[in-house]
């Protein structure tokens, strides 16, 4: 029996990390800018405080809430490259992982964690890139590690050790808030419960609060995950709600998943409180309710509520199911059954046919989708001078290749422009052949590269009447992007070579 358990728990962490392997398929988007900025930081020394990959608002201030983890992606890049990148990233949710394992291993059976740790990696699918979050992942899982560890086994420890990860926490995500958030739950969680231990949990609290202050912006950095979306002038698809994207048929698969294992998660607490009360489980029932509605406000949220999901729900689990447990016969067979699960899904992952049952664009492996580069090959190839005019999602992509040689129009950190920009200039140039007009010429824009995927109405518009203007022939397209070039004497040679 005790192998069988062993078994299922590394078939488990298994399928975890073939669900974490997968291609690179956001080439396009942040991950350019955050290796050139770690590059700029680690030359330097140095995080920028201003909007400097911008020609339109280089001096808007920007709070750089994840320099550390763009150094951390730089360096690795220089010396694994994009697809270590991808095997580095499995590695640090798998980690994550094996923290939230550790963090219950005392009160569940593997079969418990193993089903709760299949519905968490199903809930957070969609945000398994390489991103600056996945660090918040692991310091997340850490917190709940040494919480949990001080809970139910009494072992105080490794809380002491809280205050020091939140100061890696606050420099590597915006996340940061989240870990005394949690601490300061369980402080109260602990006064409650009249254990002599609280005021240790409310210090350390204090000291990570503190901790946020250990950044290059000091207090405004402290209050950036606080006040960020209050300079939001352009609304992005990670920042909408499980509503919204439902209504618009978005992501359907996965919105379906987060709320059939909410249900499952909320079912789940009736056994768990009639054990423990409300007065016992508090900690408990304050996560799940804050990270839950966390995850139903942004899809962005997904990644951090299954992080909180997993291991709350194995311990709900563990109680519903304890009746079975008792039961030699029936639990080996739920047992074989749940490795039988995990090798299906295991086979259908690495032939793809999971992605496509879920309508997703990941496939596993290290693949690095082309995304721009054959645009901006093109660029580089004929020598094309700025200014640029580049919509929203390829802005970060430019910045990886063109910077320091160009500036970008925009690129996806709606935080690093004031509203105006995006409300009276960015999306009513493309909405306007006239607008078009008057900010082209005022910002003397000499070629325009455009990620045709965009489907934000206003540059459907673009690229509709952009396609009509004779002053402004395609010189350019791939499955990616197109280039519309100024027609200039000086750009003529280039109209002619490339005809459309």
């Amino acid at each position: 029996m005790k192998a069988l358990k062993s078994i299922c728990l590394i078939a488990f962490f298994v399928l975890a990390g073939t669900i974490f392997i997968h291609g690179l398929g956001s080439i396009n988007q942040d991950i350019g800018r955050h290796l050139k900025t770690g590059e700029i930081i680690w030359q330097t020394g140095h995080v920028p405080k201003t909007n400097l990959f911008s020609y339109t608002e280089p001096n808007t201030p920007f709070i750089n809430h994840h320099w550390l983890s763009e150094v951390v992606f730089y360096l690795l890049n220089l010396s694994i490259g994009l697809k270590g990148l991808i095997v580095f990233k499995a590695g640090i949710l798998l980690v994550a992982f094996c923290l939230l394992w550790r963090a219950v291993s005392k009160k569940v059976e593997p079969l418990s964690f193993a089903v709760a740790g299949l519905a968490g990696l199903f809930i957070m699918l969609n945000r398994t890139d390489v991103r600056p979050e996945i660090f918040s992942y692991l310091f997340l899982a850490y917190f709940l590690f040494a919480i949990f560890r001080a809970k139910y086994s009494q072992k105080y420890t490794w809380i002491y050790t809280l205050p020091l990860i939140q100061i890696l926490w606050t420099n590597i995500h915006i996340y940061f808030i989240l870990g005394p958030a949690l601490l300061g739950l369980f402080a109260i969680d602990r006064w409650i419960n009249h254990d002599p231990d609280w005021y240790l949990v409310a210090k350390m609290t204090g000291l990570s609060i503190l901790a946020t202050l250990v950044n290059p912006n000091l207090i405004k950095g402290a209050l950036a995950p606080l006040t960020i979306l209050n300079s939001y002038g352009y609304s992005i698809v990670e920042n909408q709600s499980i509503l919204f994207l439902k209504n618009y048929g978005i992501l359907l698969a996965q919105i379906n998943i987060f709320v059939l294992a909410t249900v499952l998660f909320w079912i789940s607490y009736i056994p768990a409180l009639k054990k423990y009360g409300f007065k016992g489980y508090i900690f408990e029932v304050g996560a799940g309710l804050i990270f839950t509605i966390l995850g139903f406000n942004m899809i962005r949220n997904l990644g951090p509520y299954a992080i909180v999901y997993v291991p709350i729900l194995a311990l709900n689990l563990q109680i519903w199911l304890s009746p079975i447990f008792s039961n030699r016969k029936i639990i080996i067979g739920i047992y074989v059954f749940s490795v039988a699960v995990c090798l299906f899904l295991l086979s259908s992952i690495i032939n793809n046919k999971f992605y496509q049952w879920i309508d997703s664009g990941d496939r596993f492996g290290l693949e690095i989708s082309a995304g721009a580069e054959n645009g901006g090959s093109f660029i580089q190839e004929h020598k094309l001078a700025g200014p640029i005019f580049n919509n929203f999602d390829v802005g970060s992509y430019l910045i990886w290749k063109l910077y320091p040689q160009q500036q970008v129009f925009v690129d996806g950190r709606p935080e690093a422009y004031s509203v105006d920009f995006f409300q009276k200039i960015y999306i009513p140039m493309q909405q306007s052949p006239e607008l078009w007009k008057k900010y082209s010429d005022q910002y003397k824009i000499n070629y325009i590269f455009f990620d045709y995927h965009d489907i934000t109405p206003w540059a459907q518009t673009f690229l509709s009447f952009i396609s009509q203007d004779k002053s402004w022939p395609l010189v350019y397209q791939d499955d990616s992007v197109v280039i519309f070039i100024r027609r200039t004497t000086q750009n003529l040679p280039l109209i002619q070579r490339y005809p459309h």
